[in-house]
């Protein structure tokens, strides 16, 4: 048996217990607006996070303590309890009073640790001026991660690490945290805000054709709506990415004075990271690069180092994959600061992608050929973004379709099927995961499934709404629950099939591990997509079965590459014509006995 425990000293503790005053208040209050406005919750724009002292804490409880009173007066005793705790808080100089005060404020707040046959797996404890937070038994992580993406265990990222557990353990229990288990997470935030890294494995996003679901909804919002919704629920996580970003236009409907999507805060990022665990995928947005003086070469080292330090912060925490809005470049220059954040991020390029968004509404100038020439037609700009991601060794493409009109008309209807058909089976056959994102409701889910695209962005119409004001409220579980309903139908489907086969042979052709015999296959299959003859795809799907004669197994999928390109030396494959192709399967089943992820990486197409 493992015993951790965190000692936090008695100012740490008192920020903590502030912080955790300010944020009940709040809640108390939005619920209370939400009973008024009849159900409906405002999204408030996450505030901009800053550093305050406790005196200050205190009086910011004291500033929304008054306004809570003057607008709903029946919580006037909850509001004065409060108050009256935090002054305790501020005011206490040793451990035990501290201790008392903030766990009345759970109590207040029915934070109780009331849990009947379940023994809490943390507890807290004053002992000799400080306040320790115990964990005397490991917690298993019910998400099963694999073994080669646990990291190594060190004091404050062994805390997190068990927190992270804990937070998962309930997730599949479906049973609330414990006051003092809820203390835990609390402490675990304290933790990464002063620099800890969340240690527990994380989910990378995968490789298209070989996910239990090809097309993944990427659920955005800027944190709490993950934390306190979409982490909340195994059954939300599947087959779920937990995109962090800020979506708010804050009235502003000028893309180019104000991006629609924005960089969330790191802190933010990391928070939610310890709820989602293994469970699930985070990815999160950068944004477009910032050029002060609009001169590109001049701004290019700020600009650079900006980008990569900010998608350091979010992979260092186990983020996924950063995107980053390719704007306000030439083609040439958009390569170059491509590669170059790419020379500067700090990440695993085996699990964590970059990924380069593309706004097909926004002309790009291609000045990589003897003509310089302005691109304006969507398919075009789409197709240049592929050619760019790849130039610019990024992992990923996005395509965008976001104006200055709100809501922004869905990106499915903005380009016909069979052109973002077309565009996902390019990208794929060229080793790009794909996205798309704007002004997508839950019906849209099922063409996004029917052309095979690895993720789709939806922010805003999954939270709630009130016509009658015009407003967006919190994130909706039942919003995110329809869309994947829709998701799994449209799975099941004809085209949902065809779809899920083209990416996995178009995985392969990429690779070269695509048996010859099914080249023939892979192209008839996407002409009957093209013209959706359903018959055809059914049958096509029925005699190939499955492309790969190895089965998707739990392995690094960089492992999981080089065991296709094993059992490829035992065929004919597409890639196998070329000279080299006995030399490369020598080398990778050297590399796979030593298990040189780094190498094969390297190494593999």
């Amino acid at each position: 048996m493992q015993i951790i425990e965190r000692q936090f000293s008695v100012g740490e503790f008192r920020r903590i217990a502030l912080e955790e005053a300010k944020r009940q208040l709040k809640r108390a209050r939005e619920a209370a607006e939400s009973a008024a406005a009849g159900g409906f919750v405002r999204r408030v724009p996450p505030p901009i996070l800053k550093l305050s002292s406790p005196d200050e804490l205190a009086d910011e409880i004291s500033v929304l303590a008054l306004e809570t009173t003057e607008k709903f007066p029946d919580l006037a005793a909850l509001v004065e309890d409060t108050q009256r705790l935090a002054g305790l808080m501020l005011c206490a100089h040793a451990a035990e009073p501290l201790l008392d005060a903030y766990r009345n404020l759970l109590t207040i707040y029915k934070l109780t640790s009331d849990q009947p046959g379940q023994a809490d797996a943390f507890s807290l404890r004053a002992d000799k001026g400080a306040i320790v937070i115990v964990s005397e038994s490991p917690v298993d992580d019910p998400e099963g991660a694999p073994a080669w993406a646990v990291e190594a265990d060190q004091a404050d990222q062994a805390f997190i690490a068990r927190v992270s557990n804990l937070v998962a353990a309930c997730r599949r229990a479906g049973r609330v945290l414990s006051q003092d288990e809820h203390s835990a997470v609390l402490g675990a935030y304290r933790l990464l805000d002063k620099g800890a890294r969340v240690p527990t494995a994380y989910r990378g996003i995968g490789r298209y054709g070989f996910r239990p679901h090809q097309t993944n909804l990427s659920v955005a919002n800027p944190g709490d709506g993950h934390i306190t919704v979409t982490c909340a629920s195994s059954a939300l996580l599947d087959g779920v990415f937990v995109h962090i970003e800020h979506i708010d236009r804050d009235g502003v409907r000028d893309r180019e004075l104000l991006e629609p999507y924005r960089l969330p805060a790191a802190i933010n990022a990391a928070r939610v990271r310890l709820h989602a665990g293994s469970a699930a995928a985070c990815t999160a947005y950068v944004g477009r690069p910032v050029f002060e003086s609009a001169d590109v070469k001049r701004d290019l080292l700020k600009s650079v180092h900006m980008t990569a330090s900010a998608c350091t912060a979010m992979f260092a925490n186990g983020v996924a994959d950063c995107k980053i809005g390719i704007e306000r470049m030439k083609a040439s220059e958009a390569v170059t600061f491509m590669r170059a954040v790419a020379g500067n991020v700090v990440r695993d390029q085996t699990r964590q992608y970059l990924s380069a968004a593309f706004n097909i509404n926004l002309p790009q100038v291609d000045d990589r050929g003897e003509m310089q020439k302005t691109v304006t037609d969507r398919i075009e700009i789409a197709r240049l973004g592929i050619d760019l991601a790849i130039a610019g060794r990024f992992e990923k493409v996005a395509w965008d379709g976001s104006s200055n009109q709100e809501p922004s008309i869905p990106i499915v209807e903005q380009m016909p099927y069979e052109q973002l058909l077309e565009l996902v089976h390019i990208a794929h056959e060229r080793g790009l995961e794909t996205y798309v994102s704007a002004g997508l409701q839950p019906t849209h889910m099922r063409a996004c499934v029917h052309v095979g695209v690895d993720g789709v962005g939806i922010g805003t119409s999954l939270h709630d709404y009130n016509p009658t004001f015009g407003l967006r409220g919190q994130l909706k579980a039942e919003r995110v629950r329809e869309v994947l309903n829709v998701r799994d139908a449209a799975a099941a489907e004809p085209l949902g099939r065809g779809a899920r086969l083209l990416a996995r042979m178009d995985r392969l052709f990429f690779e070269g591990t695509l048996p010859s015999k099914l080249e023939p296959s892979r192209q008839a299959l996407f002409s009957a997509m093209k013209t959706r003859d359903e018959a055809l795809i059914t049958s096509i799907a029925d005699d190939v079965g499955e492309p790969s004669p190895v089965a998707p197994g739990q392995d690094h999928p960089v492992i999981e590459q080089a065991k296709r390109v094993l059992a490829s030396a035992r065929m004919k494959t597409v890639g196998s014509d070329r000279e080299s192709w006995p030399e490369l399967v020598d080398s990778v089943r050297e590399l796979v006995k030593r298990c040189d992820v780094e190498q094969l990486y390297e190494t593999l197409p």
